[in-house]
């Protein structure tokens, strides 16, 4: 169990950031392994959104790794 933590934040490490299983139609969450900035985050949570036809609006973050916006 250990090394399988182990190896996931590695990967995190070395990875751009990446929407999460959690996202869906009405919300994108996003891991922030590489410290995007919100601006960065929120272009890539509008070309998730669009593809409901919606426009990302940033929500909060709860902590440095992770950040969620709604689909509006």
């Amino acid at each position: 169990m250990r090394l399988s933590w182990l190896v996931f934040a590695l990967l995190l490490q070395s990875c751009a950031a990446v929407f999460t299983d959690a996202s869906d139609a009405d919300h994108v969450t996003f891991l922030n392994s590489a410290d995007e900035s919100l601006t960065q985050l929120t272009q890539k949570a509008n070309a998730y959104c669009q593809q409901y036809g919606k426009k990302a609006v940033y929500r909060k973050s709860d902590t440095l790794l992770v950040a969620v916006f709604d689909c509006r």
